[in-house]
């Protein structure tokens, strides 16, 4: 079997060029921090056959490559004239309507469809069913005659958009969702869907992300042992990850002289974070790390950090709070869509509600004045990661819907989700 995996943004250099520095060359030999990989990497082991596809600003020929740290194929897509002409518009991409428009046109490519017959793909696996794409590839999916499922990742439906969703979403053969929250909203839109709609959560890799030695994690970073760390990670993008309520957070945690707060990640708004953090005063207290793209540094940094943080305002279901969950740390957070899954209040972390910086620096001050409740929190994070959300497990579900979407029988019956925050 041959999964074709479409990504949602409208062109590789939008999102990896310009949000996170990373060149063509250097995603093709070394990068695979994407949830695109992690797919292609399990379903190898199910012996399904993976080309991720892109569409992209540069050349006049489609690309291929074989990805050299994971085994998969990676195609790039040049867009057409149209696209570059709408491209030029000014503010093309800034509402929820032309976001829809844009990611449409991106995807106009009248040798598409030829493209996959040749390229030999028995399913399509489309990245945010939200996505304006979805429209196009659900149509070039019905003319090549093979299946779509349409996938949530983070990018709810608005409103306005459902009667023109309803109608496409009709043609998947799937749908699934990474949290309870976002199947309930697809279940109420597409009651007549019930029997496609599927939960999906994240999955981690534990032979990379594990619990280590504190010490020995420091050491091979080079941090103060006499320091106190907290860790956030994810792409520097107020409108979603909310790094501004972190820094307002961290100024009313004074009491607390000896702590640091390290951010992994970079994105589109690194220069205005650091002028919020220059403007509070807080340059020795919070540290940009920028990207981490070495998975086993990252581990390093989970094991070298108390506990984990997320300020966001919204998730599908953030591979972080797995990953750092992974490594033994509790978790503190905002209580919104995508997170309350995974932090069950109380247990393996603490949920702060209303989006209040206050009420997050309350939580963190909570876990940092008793080690002890953080350590036991941190205990059940990484048994929850274990029991819930293996690579075994998630990839067993994976490899049953592909199977089940053309037709063969998996042997895996899929039953009503119960996430972590909803036993």
């Amino acid at each position: 079997m041959h999964i074709g995996i479409f990504m949602h943004t409208n062109c590789f250099e939008d999102f990896f060029v310009k949000g996170l520095g990373i060149s063509e060359r250097e995603y093709v030999e070394s990068y695979h921090n994407d949830f695109s990989f992690d797919y292609a990497r399990l379903l190898r082991k199910h012996g399904i056959e993976t080309t991720i596809y892109n569409f992209t600003k540069t050349g006049s020929k489609a690309r291929t490559y074989r990805h050299k740290v994971v085994d998969c194929t990676v195609k790039f897509i040049p867009v057409n004239t149209p696209y570059r002409l709408y491209d030029r518009i000014p503010f093309s991409k800034r509402t929820p309507v032309l976001k829809f428009v844009s990611q449409y046109v991106s995807t106009i490519q009248p040798g598409l469809a030829q493209m996959l017959r040749e390229d030999g793909i028995d399913v399509i696996y489309a990245q945010e069913y939200a996505s304006g794409r979805f429209e196009r590839l659900a149509g070039i999916a019905k003319s090549v005659g093979i299946p779509i499922i349409a996938a949530y990742h983070g990018g709810s439906i608005p409103g306005f958009l459902m009667p023109i969703k309803r109608r496409t979403l009709q043609q998947a053969a799937y749908l699934t969702t990474l949290n309870e929250d976002e199947h309930r909203s697809m279940l109420s839109s597409l009651p007549e869907m019930k029997d496609r709609i599927r939960i999906i959560p994240n999955f981690v890799n534990r032979s990379i992300f594990h619990k280590e030695d504190k010490e020995e994690a420091r050491r091979a970073l080079g941090l103060d042992d006499n320091t106190r760390y907290i860790i956030t990670v994810g792409r520097l993008d107020e409108h979603q990850k909310a790094h501004s309520l972190l820094v307002e957070a961290v100024k009313t945690l004074g009491d607390f002289p000896e702590l640091k707060v390290l951010i992994a990640g970079s994105g589109p708004d690194e220069q205005e974070l650091r002028n919020r953090i220059s403007a509070a005063g807080l340059e020795d207290k919070i540290i940009l790390l920028g990207s981490v793209r070495d998975k086993n540094e990252l581990r390093h940094y989970y094991n070298a950090c108390e506990l984990f943080v997320l300020p966001s305002r919204y998730e599908g279901l953030p591979l972080v709070l797995l990953e750092a969950g992974a490594c033994g740390l509790p978790a503190v957070a905002f209580n919104v869509m995508g997170v309350r899954g995974l932090i069950r209040d109380g247990e393996n972390g603490l949920l702060a509600e209303d989006l209040d910086p206050l009420k997050l620096a309350d939580a963190l001050r909570k876990l940092l004045s008793d080690p002890d409740i953080s350590s036991e929190m941190g205990d059940r994070a990484l048994k929850i990661v274990q029991s819930q959300y293996s690579e075994e497990i998630i990839g067993a579900k994976l490899n049953a819907l592909f199977m089940d979407s053309v037709g063969g029988d998996s042997g895996v019956k899929f039953k009503p989700a119960v996430l972590a925050g909803n036993k």
